[in-house]
């Protein structure tokens, strides 16, 4: 699942996605991985447990990264653990 795409969706600065779990493991709500393609990937415990250091951690990455952008990141971000909750049933999040 694609959460924004080059160009697509607000400013498009990063391609952001549901990242499938390697074959090994299994996915669960707190392994779920997100990706800001080519910067970095955060499980969604980690998101859930402190988003603001993840977007620490793009913006440390990506130079380029700017408020805005990362708010908008922010959004993105929600939206996956909106839907890892709706995939496992959870009904509270963030």
């Amino acid at each position: 699942m694609s959460y924004s795409r080059w160009g697509s969706r607000g400013s498009g600065h990063w391609y952001t996605f549901w990242h499938c779990q390697p074959e090994s493991e299994t996915e669960t709500i707190d392994n779920a991985l997100f990706s800001v393609f080519g910067v970095a990937i955060f499980q969604a415990k980690h998101l859930r447990d402190d988003i603001e250091s993840c977007l620490a951690v793009v913006a440390t990455k990506d130079k380029s990264a700017n408020k805005i952008k990362l708010e908008e990141l922010k959004i993105y971000m929600n939206e996956f653990l909106d839907d890892v909750n709706r995939k496992y049933k959870k009904v509270d999040n963030k």
